[in-house]
Order: structure tokens, then sequence, then C-alpha cells
């Protein structure tokens, strides 16, 4: 008489829970993920701007090797936010850190941004960033760059939750 295989209620159950959680999380990514490897102090400063995005004026102006960004706001509490973001950003992208990983345009921005020379400064009510490409593709992803913060202040979070664009060959 051959026996049977012993079955184990307990054992099938948790591997069936948690392939099913597996499967749901690989299936459902929509939208950016929840803040992860940001800090929680860059995190408030970036809602803080999405939040308020319309308080802003933002000029760009492209040149032949990347863009000069004028980002601005008469809200003296926004200026602060938007000036903490921009040093921390700038931080974070110089010591070789992710930012945005899910996102093409970002994760693009960060494998060049050695090639590339950025220069921030503090102005009276926000901050003037001038960034050159070292490559005319450097320089391509950089005005690519500015295009998608731009609108980020233009449309808020709706913004936020979408993927953009490369431009590199």
């Amino acid at each position: 008489m051959r026996s049977r295989p012993h079955f184990n209620q307990k054992l099938f159950l948790s591997g069936f829970a948690a392939v099913s959680v597996l499967s749901l999380a690989a299936c459902v990514q929509a939208g950016p993920p929840a803040g992860r490897g940001m800090p929680e102090e860059a995190r408030e400063q970036i809602h803080t701007l999405f939040d308020n995005h319309t308080k802003f004026q933002r000029k760009v102006t492209k040149t032949e090797d990347g863009y000069v960004a004028v980002t601005e706001s008469d809200d003296k509490k926004l200026v602060k936010a938007l000036q903490t973001h921009v040093a921390q950003m700038s931080k974070r992208l110089e010591s070789g850190l992710m930012v945005r990983r899910w996102d093409p345009a970002f994760e693009e921005y960060v494998n060049h941004y050695d090639e590339m020379e950025h220069q921030f400064e503090k102005t009276d009510k926000g901050v003037r960033m001038t960034v050159k490409g070292r490559t005319e593709e450097a320089a391509k992803i950089a005005r690519n760059h500015a295009s998608v913060i731009s609108a980020f202040l233009a449309h808020g979070w709706e913004e936020h939750d979408k993927t953009h664009a490369t431009v590199a060959k």
C-alpha cells in the first residue's frame, strides 16, 4: 500500500500567503514608492514644495551646454524650504545617492551627474541653479532635468506621481 505524502495545511497556507503578497506587490507598482531611502527632513521639505507649488515663480534659460534656472517665492518660509531642499539634494547627489529611482529621467540624471558642473546660489527670494554639461549628452540630460522640475512647479503632486522620459541616446 502506497503512503500518501503528508499534507501540512499551515505550511501550505503560509507559503501561499507569502507568494500572494509578493505577487501583489510586484503587480501594484502604481506611482512612486512611499518615501524609500529619503531622510524624513528631506521628505518634509519636498512635501512643502509640492504642497505650495503655485507660490513659486521659475524662469529657465536653456544654454548651449545646459541651463540657468531661477526659482523664487515671496513667502519667506517657502524660500527657506526651497534653499534647504536644493542644498539637501545637491549633497545627496554629490555623495552618489539615488533620487527618485523609479523615475527614468532622474535615474538618467543621477547616472550622468558627474558629467555636469552644478553651481547653486541662494537669492533673496530663492535659488539660482546653473548646470553645465561637459558633453553634449550631459547638457541634454541637464536641460531635461530642468524641464521636469519646471513641470513639478507647474502641476504639483499630479506631476510628482508621473515618470519622465530619458533623453540620452
